[in-house]
């Protein structure tokens, strides 16, 4: 998450138990700060404090909270807990110091750089994997939730200091039984990572998540976004996810070519059903060829692009 020089809304550096050193973003819902807490064992730590903004929806607030309470996977964003300070709700989560997917992606633009196709393939069956968790997430009472995370994109998958990939923000997350989020008839993630299903405002499903991974996945390794062209407007850009009309260049290897034509298919039926089927054809690439990554190259080249491009 990168930081930002702005006026922090609160009424003072200290919020509750929480000692606000600045901003790191904002969404249509909150603010996101860097804070220092001290953990149970007495010991300083930094925390991501997410702060709803005033007037907001505090039901929709208090659902994401819910929901990142009944969710503990190594490649999800974990929550610390809940409460309210000065009349605002906040969540204290991870900060996760390596950044996120957005600025490596832009790093290396900076750098006119190509995204190494071992990291992209990498950071996907990470994603993917936290995503087949979050789609088969049950209640506390076993009920499945049918979830539906409704925004993967760049700016919501980040890097641990150690070299893991989580996503975050489920802010906007959905069920495919309808029962929880936005429901029915909302586009309510970022536009460029749409489905094609989410562009017309009908029921979602793990596919729909399939297809925001299958977006990244070609941003990464062929170089450019598959949909939005530069200067296309907002009808244009949900036009062609809808056709979703693929022209793969030659120089992606044929059988991580035809993974992504696969994960972009416009129709749920043709596309990979679950995240997990997606990651193993991931998977059984990176083996045939011999790119599987570990923590320690992530780190490596997370510094190495990062370190020079700021």
């Amino acid at each position: 998450m990168e930081q930002e020089s702005k006026t922090i809304e609160v009424p003072s550096r200290r919020f509750g138990k929480y000692l606000i050193r600045s901003r790191v973003g904002a969404g249509g819902m909150a603010e996101v700060f860097l804070a220092d807490a001290i953990d149970v064992d007495g010991n300083q730590v930094e925390v991501a404090l997410k702060l709803m903004k005033k007037g907001m929806n505090a039901e929709a607030f208090h659902d994401e909270a819910d929901l990142m309470g009944l969710l503990d996977h190594a490649n999800l964003v974990g929550r610390y807990e809940v409460g309210e300070a000065f009349g605002r709700p906040y969540i204290s989560m991870e900060y996760l110091i390596g950044g996120d997917l957005r600025q490596v992606m832009d790093a290396h633009r900076r750098l006119m750089r190509d995204f190494p196709v071992a990291m992209g393939v990498h950071v996907c069956l990470e994603v993917l994997k936290g995503l087949a968790y979050f789609h088969r997430a049950t209640t506390k009472s076993g009920a499945p939730m049918h979830l539906v995370h409704s925004d993967v994109n760049p700016s919501n998958v980040f890097f641990s200091g150690d070299g893991d990939v989580k996503l975050g923000d489920f802010g906007v997350a959905t069920s495919s039984r309808g029962n929880i989020g936005p429901g029915e008839g909302v586009a309510a993630g970022k536009l460029s990572y749409l489905s094609p299903e989410q562009t017309r405002g009908e029921k979602l499903g793990p596919q729909s998540d399939v297809f925001a991974v299958g977006i990244m996945l070609h941003e990464m390794v062929v170089g450019y976004h598959p949909f939005q062209k530069e200067g296309a407007s907002q009808e244009q850009v949900m036009a062609a996810i809808r056709a979703a009309k693929l022209q793969i260049p030659d120089y992606v290897d044929k059988p991580l070519a035809a993974i992504i034509s696969k994960a972009l298919a416009p129709d749920t039926k043709s596309r990979y059903p679950t995240a997990g089927q997606l990651a193993g054809a991931l998977l059984a690439f990176a083996m045939d060829e011999g790119l599987l990554q570990n923590n320690v190259r992530v780190q490596e080249w997370l510094h190495s692009v990062l370190e020079i491009a700021t």
